[in-house]
This record gives structure tokens, C-alpha cells and sequence, in this order.
């Protein structure tokens, strides 16, 4: 088998269990918590998104990718961990604006997929090196599985205060 391979496997068992743990663990939380306390848990995993310049670490490290796809990156995930914060920042203190940044949140993740998935496409590479092995096989899918329960909190609760008022949506 080789790294690549090995990092494709890696990646698909974390994405099974985050979606596991999800399952039995997160998605009963939400369901007792209010409306922005259920965003604000969901939005704190991509804060931690500023970790993506390590991408230049462990490009000098001998991960085979181009200034460009890893400046693409970076650009990406700074984005979103700054639009995530700013959204934690509205939602404490229940701002209704704190929704907007959700979806904005939501919309700048998905385009930050694709591009990571163009990328990938366009200019294939070995298995990731240093850090970004770990960034890419832990990380990475437990974003990816937060990202459709965030989804689900912002348009199911629509209509539920921020104000910490809890409607059990079933």
C-alpha cells in the first residue's frame, strides 16, 4: 500500500467515526441545547482552521505541492476560521447577524472543498508529510462532518430564538 493510499484510508475511518460520534453523541446535545449554543459548538471546530499554514512546513518537508495550491489553502482556511470566529463572537452575544455568519461560514467551507478537491485533481500528490498528515487525517473530516449538522441547526431552528429559548426539533 502506498502513503497515498494509506492517507485515503486513514482519512475515510476518521470521517466513519466523527460521523459515529456525531451520531450517538452530538446530534443528541444539539437537540437539548438552545439555538446558538448549538451553533456556537459546531462553529468552534473550524476556528482551529488557522492551523492550515503548516501546509508550508511540511511542504519543505517533502509534501510534494505547489506555492500556489498551498497559498490557495491557506488563504481558504484562514478565511474560514476568522468568519467562524466572528460568528462565535455574534452568536454570544445573540446578535442576529450571528445566523448570517453561519451560513457565510457554510458557504465559504463548501467552496473551500472544492477548491481543495480541484486542486487535488489537477496536480495529484504522494501521501502528506509532518503535521499535515495529521491536519489532513483528523482534522480535516471532522470538519467535514460538522459541516452538514451545522447546516442542519442553522435551517431546521430557523425559527427558534437566539435568546436560549430550546424548541426540541425531533
Amino acid at each position: 500500500m502506498i502513503m497515498s493510499q494509506l492517507a485515503n484510508l486513514v482519512q475515510f475511518a476518521s470521517i466513519v467515526v466523527y460521523a459515529l460520534i456525531a451520531l450517538w453523541y452530538v446530534v443528541p446535545w444539539l437537540r437539548k441545547h438552545g439555538r446558538a449554543e448549538a451553533l456556537i459548538a459546531l462553529t468552534w471546530f473550524h476556528v482551529f482552521r488557522y492551523s492550515s499554514p503548516y501546509i508550508f512546513l511540511s511542504q519543505r518537508e517533502g509534501y510534494p505541492i505547489s506555492d500556489v495550491a498551498a497559498f490557495e489553502i491557506m488563504i481558504g482556511d484562514l478565511i474560514g476560521a476568522a468568519i467562524a470566529l466572528v460568528t462565535i463572537i455574534l452568536l454570544r452575544r445573540r446578535a442576529r447577524l450571528g445566523v448570517v455568519f453561519s451560513w457565510l461560514l457554510v458557504i465559504e467551507t463548501i467552496i473551500d472543498f472544492v477548491v481543495g478537491a480541484r486542486e487535488r485533481a489537477i496536480d495529484p500528490r504522494a501521501g502528506p508529510t509532518g503535521v499535515w498528515w495529521l491536519i489532513l487525517s483528523f482534522f480535516a473530516p471532522m470538519i467535514l462532518v460538522s459541516l452538514p449538522l451545522l447546516i442542519w441547526q442553522i435551517y431546521t431552528r430557523r425559527d427558534e430564538p437566539l435568546d436560549g429559548n430550546i424548541i426540541l426539533v425531533q
